[in-house]
């Protein structure tokens, strides 16, 4: 055991016990939670295993994408924020063809964005998906649960504020992903680590409650409040789709080797 301990690179950890070795370790790597409670990868083993499944992605010609909840895929508020405009959504019964439901755990109510889930279905023809959320791993659950019912898109490839290795700030350091076939879609370009500016595609926020007006401070009444909604057919996330399925054709027909030239040129001519 003493030869391999000292011959052993330490690639992970469960628990701050090398996986390989055995050998008792500092807290080192990046934490993996979200995957499995105590993993830990150093970046090398994560470069490796990235590049190891790029291999099989592309073989499946499929990329990455790491979606946003709040204001890009939904629009939640607290019940007990809610207005007087708002009271009328109460009493409706929540389901899937209104895209409304009641989180009575949380104490919530959460509306699903126009589109969702023709976006979703799409998407995942192309892309293995990851959610990434600032809220936290409770909510993160809950929420992929109304997005992902059966657990088909996402799986276990929820990441949370909990997850992150910076400080209220977003980055693929904990997507198992490489970064040159990672794309992004996310409401707020300013929450992701300036580095990754070149994989984000920055959509429309969704202020479908009103307190998610009051939120951004923006002086107008909500879409609940006026009982509108967004497009189905050509709104926001109908537009992002087009340009996820344009930088996914151009990536593969072309044989890049980074999606984030792929996604500036695509930028470069408007589709």
């Amino acid at each position: 055991m003493g030869t391999l301990e000292g011959n052993c690179k330490h690639p992970g950890s469960f628990g701050n016990i090398c996986f390989l070795c055995g050998k008792k370790l500092e807290e080192t790597g990046v934490s993996l939670r979200y995957v499995h409670k105590g993993l830990r990868l150093n970046r090398d083993e994560i470069n490796r295993m990235c590049k190891s499944d790029m291999k099989i992605m592309e073989s499946h010609r499929k990329l990455y994408l790491v979606l946003d909840l709040d204001h890009t895929l939904l629009n939640s508020t607290g019940i007990n924020d809610m207005t007087t405009d708002e009271d009328y959504l109460k009493t409706l019964t929540p389901d899937n063809s209104i895209l409304l439901f009641t989180v009575k755990s949380m104490g919530m109510m959460t509306k699903l964005r126009p589109f969702v889930r023709t976006f979703l279905k799409e998407a995942n023809k192309m892309f293995e998906m990851y959610i990434y959320t600032m809220g936290d791993r409770r909510y993160a659950r809950e929420m992929a649960k109304l997005l992902d019912p059966r657990g088909v898109y996402f799986s276990d490839r929820i990441i949370s504020r909990d997850d992150g290795t910076l400080r209220d700030k977003k980055s693929l350091d904990v997507v198992l992903g490489d970064e040159e076939a990672v794309l992004i879609v996310d409401d707020s370009k300013n929450i992701w680590s300036k580095k990754h500016e070149g994989n984000l595609i920055e959509i429309e926020r969704y202020h479908f409650f009103a307190s998610s007006c009051k939120q951004f401070k923006q002086d107008f009444k909500s879409l609940s409040e006026i009982k509108m909604d967004e497009s189905e057919s050509d709104g926001p996330l109908s537009t992002v789709l087009k340009v996820l399925k344009q930088t996914h054709r151009l990536y593969f027909d072309n044989t890049s080797q980074d999606v984030r030239s792929v996604l500036k040129l695509v930028r470069g001519t408007g589709h």
